[in-house]
């Protein structure tokens, strides 16, 4: 009579109760009857505000005491730790290569790792981070060592992630930088279910102190046609990142341009257009 709509069906307390159900909650109304879903989820890889501006994410890692082959499987089979190995220079903290000291011996949690391949998955190693090595687990302050993840080795038949090394970085070193193509809805030749062969997949580059990493580097696809070539300079650079001098950028090819069935028709058309106007 009041508008209100209702089953119809009462249920006995006594049912409730065994499922769980308590006469507290069956007097809370709908409105004050909240669900707790806990706190929200938080990206743990991300760290402090100068850190996103320039596009750097944090991993933790452990300092290894044991090497050789046993100790490394004990590590992945009964601790879910990844070995691996911290090297290189970096002339801002006074690190040189050549020196034996500068090699670190490492255990990262696979957790940490995994995160950031489901994440990133094949532009994991282009990537720049901030490696907090600790001593041991009663270690809170650790030593941050800014690096780029190398040679990241997974199982041969179980995929499973095997070795994971880090190079030191600096604004000097440079980086391999991903491609991706931007716009090839405005390109005929891509847009008819044309597509490119890439050649090159990455860009080497320098990227200066204090400029963000860029995740990748934008190809512009406008007007591309059939059997065109893209070369460097349809690759968008952001201000502050250049190529390096091994580069060359006259003769660097990101890939040419092939067309599919649709535009293979179209060429076969034009051309026997043409060859019925010559007749």
């Amino acid at each position: 009579s009041d508008g209100t709509i209702s089953s119809g069906i009462t249920v006995p307390i006594e049912i409730l109760k065994e499922f769980g159900v308590d006469e507290d909650d069956l007097a809370l109304g709908e409105d004050d009857a909240k669900k707790s879903y806990g706190d929200p989820r938080v990206d743990a890889g991300l760290g402090d505000e100068e850190q996103q501006r320039l596009n750097i994410r944090v991993l933790r890692s452990y300092v290894r005491t044991q090497d050789g082959t046993r100790p490394c499987d004990r590590l992945r089979n009964y601790h879910h730790m990844i070995p691996g190995i911290l090297y290189g220079g970096d002339p801002t903290a006074g690190i040189t290569s050549m020196d034996q000291s500068s090699k670190t011996l490492l255990k990262t949690s696979w957790s940490e790792l995994q995160r950031e391949l489901d994440r990133f998955h094949r532009r994991f190693e282009s990537r720049v981070y901030d490696l907090t090595v600790y001593e041991d687990e009663n270690d809170t302050v650790g030593t941050v060592h800014r690096v780029v993840p190398r040679n990241v080795q997974r199982h041969p038949v179980e995929g499973k992630i095997y070795c994971a090394n880090f190079l030191r970085y600096h604004a000097g070193r440079p980086l391999k930088i991903p491609l991706v193509y931007i716009n090839q809805e405005e390109s005929p030749a891509l847009k008819r279910d044309g597509y490119i062969i890439p050649v090159n997949k990455h860009v080497e580059c320098l990227v200066e102190d204090g400029v963000p990493i860029p995740d990748a580097l934008e190809v512009e696809c406008t007007g591309l046609l059939v059997k065109d070539v893209i070369r460097m300079d349809r690759v968008i650079f952001p201000e502050g990142v250049r190529p390096t001098h091994r580069v060359d950028q006259e003769n660097f090819v990101v890939g040419p341009v092939r067309g599919g069935r649709s535009s293979a028709l179209e060429d076969d058309s034009g051309d026997a257009g043409d060859a019925a106007k010559e007749e």
